[in-house]
């Protein structure tokens, strides 16, 4: 019973606070204010997600990429359909070992 004498005590000190809360006095020009910050900072988001991919970063990028192609398929042409045939059978298990064991 003594929890349960708490707990109503503890209810009743809520309801009490929840009671006691007043109205707020807020400037008229409040909202103004608000939505003009939040316009201002917008713009400057947009200022600078604009500006940081520059016509000089995206010819980088793009002979980055060019660059990694002519490599990539440079690797291609060197590899023998052998060789990868190997590397994949190796890969999974695909190969029988020739090397001699303690037990043969």
């Amino acid at each position: 019973m003594k929890t349960n004498v708490e707990m109503n005590k503890k209810v009743k000190d809520t309801l009490d606070a929840a009671a006691s809360i007043q109205e707020v006095k807020v400037s008229p020009f409040f909202k103004e204010n608000v939505m003009h910050q939040i316009r201002n900072a917008s713009e400057d988001v947009q200022d600078v997600t604009g500006t940081w991919f520059t016509p000089k970063l995206q010819l980088a990028t793009l002979v980055c990429v060019v660059v990694l192609n002519i490599l990539a398929f440079n690797n291609l042409k060197e590899t023998s359909y052998e060789e990868g045939l190997s590397n994949f059978a190796e890969s999974y298990g695909l190969v029988t070992s020739t090397e001699s064991t303690i037990l043969n």
